[in-house]
């Protein structure tokens, strides 16, 4: 399968458990389609990446950085989901890194 093809599953994966509590809880479809997107790209931007860090690391790295706007913005909504918020982009981005290295490049990154 292309590399681009199994990048965007990941980002799918990591965006359907990302916004599935989201959904639960009732926020609007436009922040569960945003999140879900923002998931998307991730996949494919974290996959080819190249940071002289480990994977999880460049992983959570960069989806922390992609997630302190949307944190920003939902402080003015809802200060309450600022910190769920980061925590899901440092976990999901670590597990999406990790998960980039073993399944699709094959190769650690260093």
């Amino acid at each position: 399968m292309d590399t681009l093809i199994k990048a965007l599953l990941l980002g799918l994966a990591a965006g359907i458990i990302d916004v599935i509590p989201l959904v639960f809880q009732g926020v609007g479809w436009l922040v569960s389609i945003a999140t879900l997107l923002r998931w998307l790209a991730l996949g494919v931007i974290i996959t080819y990446a190249r940071m002289p860090l480990a994977g999880w690391l460049s992983g959570l790295t960069i989806a922390l950085l992609t997630g302190v706007p949307f944190a920003v913005i939902a402080t003015v909504a809802a200060p309450s989901a600022t910190v769920p918020l980061l925590l899901s982009s440092v976990v999901l981005g670590g597990l999406m890194g990790l998960a980039s290295d073993k399944l699709i490049t094959g190769q650690p990154r260093r």
